[in-house]
C-alpha cells in the first residue's frame, strides 16, 4: 500500500512541524516571561536594594529624677483628701497616678542629695517621707548611615537640655530651703536663653531632627514660664517652690511623650 506509506511519511512530517513550532514558541514564550519578570520585578526590586541607606540604631541616654513621696493611696479620693491637708499647711504637693497607686510627691529632683535632704527636712517635721527613683524610659532610634555628624549634634543638644534641667531642679531646691536669691533665678534662666541661641543644625535625618525641635520647644516652654517664678519670688506668696517643681516635672513628661512618638 503505497498510499498508506506516503500518507503516513506526511503525517510524520507535520507533526514534526508541530513539534518544532510548538518548541519555539515555548522557548518564545519562556525568553518572554523572563523579559518580563526582570524588566518588571527584579530590575525594580535591584534598585530598590541599591538605593536603600543602611539604618543604624542610636540609644538615647536616660532622663532620671528622684520623687520625695509622703503616701501611696489606692484610690483617688484618699490621696485628694490627703493633698489638701497638706496645701492647708503650706506644702506643695502633687497627685499622681503610678499603674494602679495614688501617689503624693512633694519633690521632683534630678539630684538624689537634693532630694533626700528635702525628704529629711519634712521628716524632722513630723511628715514622713521617703525617696525613690524614677528611670525614664530608653528609647532607640533609628538613623541613617550619612547622619553620624548629625548624631552627634543630637547628642549634644540632648546632654545640654539635660544640664539645663537639673539647674531647674537646683533652684527649685534652693526655693524650698528659702536659700534662693534673684540672682539664682536670673543664671538659671540664662542657661535657658543661651540654650534657645545655640544653632543646632540637623541636616537630614528626621528623628534626629525632631529630637532638637522637641527639646527646644520645650526649652521655649520653660523660658515662658520664668516671668511668673521671678513675680511670684518677688512678691514671697510662697508660689515660687510649687511653680518651679510644676515646671519641672512637666518638661520631663513632655520629653518623654515627645521622645515616644519617634522610631
Amino acid at each position: 500500500m503505497v498510499y498508506a506509506k506516503e500518507e503516513n511519511k506526511k503525517n510524520v512530517k507535520i507533526s514534526l512541524k508541530k513539534a518544532v513550532l510548538l518548541l519555539f514558541l515555548s522557548i518564545f514564550v519562556s525568553v518572554l516571561i523572563g523579559f518580563l519578570i526582570t524588566q518588571f520585578l527584579i530590575r525594580p526590586y535591584l534598585s530598590k536594594i541599591s538605593s536603600t541607606k543602611y539604618s543604624y540604631s542610636l540609644k538615647m541616654p536616660q532622663l532620671n529624677y528622684y520623687l520625695v513621696k509622703i503616701g501611696e493611696y489606692d484610690n483617688e479620693r484618699d490621696a485628694a483628701y490627703n493633698l489638701n491637708l497638706l496645701i492647708m499647711k503650706g506644702i506643695y504637693g502633687e497627685s499622681i497616678k503610678s499603674n494602679d497607686k495614688y501617689i503624693l510627691s512633694v519633690g521632683y529632683f534630678i539630684d538624689k542629695d537634693e532630694a533626700n535632704n528635702l525628704s529629711l527636712k519634712l521628716n524632722k517635721s513630723g511628715i514622713i517621707s521617703s525617696v525613690v527613683i524614677n528611670n525614664g524610659p530608653i528609647y532607640e532610634i533609628s538613623y541613617e548611615e550619612n547622619s553620624k555628624d548629625d548624631v552627634k549634634t543630637a547628642l549634644d543638644n540632648i546632654n545640654s537640655f539635660y544640664n539645663n534641667l537639673s539647674h531647674l531642679s537646683e533652684l527649685s531646691y534652693k526655693i524650698a530651703f528659702g536659700i534662693a536669691s534673684e540672682k539664682d533665678i536670673d543664671e538659671t534662666e540664662l542657661y535657658f536663653k543661651k540654650y534657645s541661641e545655640v544653632p543646632y543644625n540637623i541636616r537630614s535625618d528626621n528623628n534626629l531632627k525632631k529630637i532638637v525641635e522637641s527639646t527646644m520647644a520645650i526649652n521655649g516652654h520653660i523660658l515662658n514660664n520664668f516671668k511668673d517664678i521671678k513675680t511670684s519670688f518677688e512678691l514671697n506668696d510662697g508660689n515660687a517652690y510649687g511653680l518651679t517643681q510644676k515646671l519641672f516635672i512637666d518638661s520631663i513628661m513632655e520629653y518623654y511623650s515627645k521622645m515616644s512618638s519617634l522610631k
